[in-house]
């Protein structure tokens, strides 16, 4: 335990010194910054895939402006939302008396991904592998195609998506999985409540639009199907075989910051959707589900050093257990794996460090606490609601080099039921 804290102290004095030179080096680049002088045109050095056209639009915004140094920091920001590039250089190059060009230096990540994988958790093993590319065609849209098994699953999928761009150009994401499942169903006691077969068939299509740069509305359809059979010891109780068709609307709201190390981010968001459902017994319902989510993590004290906290819940009539949510849901991982509820609202608070960074990427660690309060899952109807809590944290691996998300690994302790729970995870969803 004593080497641990030493390496850990070790780590935050290379850290501090890296920051030191970085603070040096931006004064100095403060120094050539002529805020009097207005960015007549936008140059790019070092594209490779990405179009010229593309990232141009992404810029443009910023022509005609003055060449200060808050201009200069949002326009680096904006490059790094769109992950697509490892190194950013800009510099500033004067043409005359009020006029300046920005020369902008990029090394483009790794885009083209064939991703195999294997990971274990509390709740078992997976590997699979997938293909996927991040930057399509150069304009940033992504395909992905692949599949994964573990113990109760066999499945492949296929993904879709083009960011919604300027003057009304909508953009959309289409997504279509096929799957042979043995799903189980926990409570939060952690007691398995179902078991059974199912053969499941989902396609979503969602059309999204941007009202301005931090404000986006979109507009989902999706259909599912879902053939259940050989329920086991659970006589008397089979889930119902479903074709369900559903709309969806939702509203989200994004600001950012990029400080060199982390990205800072507000976010907010809302959605509700209604959908119709048919049942063995021949019957309609209507199923309906309302969710929220409320997030912002920004650097305090020091660049490498960041406050996090999120709140989230989602609310559902009348829905089949097909179509419940798991802890994420809620803003937790303190809650069984195989846990599943149709009502859940949760919310974390922690913190997150930056060991240390290298050409290939940034190690940090973090660590939160964590408030749920849900529905338990049983196979009579709706179960009681419970309040549960406890401590989360664990290690993240961002990537430079490569346009993929962070890998982690953590472990939580739930104070509620006394009991601890591990997790491997990719930072990748669709």
């Amino acid at each position: 335990m004593k080497k641990f804290f030493e390496v850990i102290l070790l780590a935050c004095g290379l850290c501090f010194l890296e920051a030191q030179e970085q603070t040096v080096q931006e004064e100095l680049f403060q120094e050539q910054v002529d805020e009097n002088l207005i960015i007549s045109k936008i140059n790019f050095i070092g594209l490779k895939k990405t179009r010229e056209s593309y990232i141009q639009s992404k810029v443009k915004k910023f022509l005609n402006e003055p060449g200060s140094e808050e201009n200069l920091h949002n326009l680096e920001t904006t490059l790094q939302l769109e992950g697509l590039f490892n190194d950013i250089k800009i510099e500033s190059e004067k043409k005359n008396d009020t006029e300046c060009e920005l020369n902008i230096s990029v090394t483009e990540k790794i885009t083209f991904i064939p991703l195999p994988f294997a990971m274990y958790s509390d709740t078992g093993f997976m590997a699979g592998g997938v293909i996927m590319d991040t930057n399509a065609f150069g304009r940033k849209d992504m395909f992905m195609f692949g599949g994964f098994f573990s113990k109760e699953t066999l499945s492949g999928m296929a993904a879709f998506s083009k960011s919604a761009g300027e003057h009304g150009r909508p953009g959309i994401s289409v997504f279509v999985s096929t799957a042979k499942k043995f799903p189980e169903y926990d409570n939060l006691s952690e007691e398995v409540v179902l078991k059974f077969k199912t053969i499941a068939f989902d396609a979503n299509l969602l059309i999204s639009e941007k009202f301005s740069e931090h404000i986006a509305f979109s507009n989902g359809f999706s259909f599912s199907s879902s053939s259940n059979r050989d329920v086991s010891d659970y006589e008397g109780f089979s889930p119902e075989s479903i074709i369900t068709g559903s709309v969806s609307l939702s509203l989200g709201y994004s600001k950012s910051d990029w400080n060199g190390v982390f990205m800072s981010t507000n976010s907010a968001s809302i959605s509700a959707e209604a959908g119709l459902t048919n049942s063995d017994e021949k019957k309609f319902r209507y199923p309906r589900r309302f969710s929220f989510s409320i997030g912002e993590q920004h650097p305090i004290f020091w660049d490498r050093f960041r406050i996090y906290q999120k709140i989230s819940g989602f609310y559902g009539i009348d829905n089949h257990i097909s179509a419940f949510t798991g802890q994420g849901a809620g803003s937790v991982s303190i809650l069984p794996g195989y846990f599943v509820t149709e009502r859940i609202l949760g919310g974390n608070a922690g913190f997150e460090l930056a060991l240390k960074k290298f050409s290939w990427g940034m190690i940090s660690i973090y660590a939160d606490y964590q408030l749920v309060y849900a529905q338990d899952f049983t196979i009579e109807g709706d179960g009681d609601y419970e309040f549960e809590h406890g401590a989360n944290g664990g290690m993240r691996l961002y990537l430079a080099k490569i346009a993929f998300p962070a890998l982690g690994i953590g472990l939580s302790y739930n104070v509620t039921h006394n009991r601890w729970q591990f997790s491997a995870a990719m930072g990748v969803s669709f």
